[in-house]
């Protein structure tokens, strides 16, 4: 699911439309976050999580699969769309490929960290 170019202005919004994806793309444009920011779907945010708790030695493609409980194939097809946008980087050893989190998506997370331990405070 790719999120659409949305309107920030609640009065645009459309009668029938599901009110919490669309008030999440809402907040996202109000936020300036353009859809490469925003997850696709449920497992790309497990694999960006896995490769947040994994940071110095990344993860392979096949252990990534083991830990989503997918085929190698679908991780294989969650991690290409989140490598071109940048989510993301691949490390080439031998014939197989480390995966680990983008220099961007560390910032981000650790950004995100610093928000949630000042709310809990």
């Amino acid at each position: 699911m790719k999120l659409e170019s949305y309107s920030s202005h609640p009065s645009l919004l459309f009668q029938g439309q599901r009110v919490p994806q669309d008030n999440l793309r809402v907040l996202a444009a109000a936020m300036n976050l353009s859809n490469h920011m925003m997850v696709s779907v449920p497992e790309q945010g497990l694999i960006l999580r896995l490769l947040e708790r994994d940071r110095t030695g990344g993860l392979s493609t096949r252990q990534l699969a083991e830990l989503c409980e997918v085929s190698i194939y679908r991780v294989r097809h969650l991690l290409l769309p989140l490598e071109k946008e940048g989510r993301i980087a691949r490390d080439k050893m031998q014939k197989h490929h480390r995966w680990f989190l983008s220099e961007e998506s560390v910032e981000i997370a650790n950004d995100s960290n610093k928000a949630v331990f000042c709310l809990q405070q």
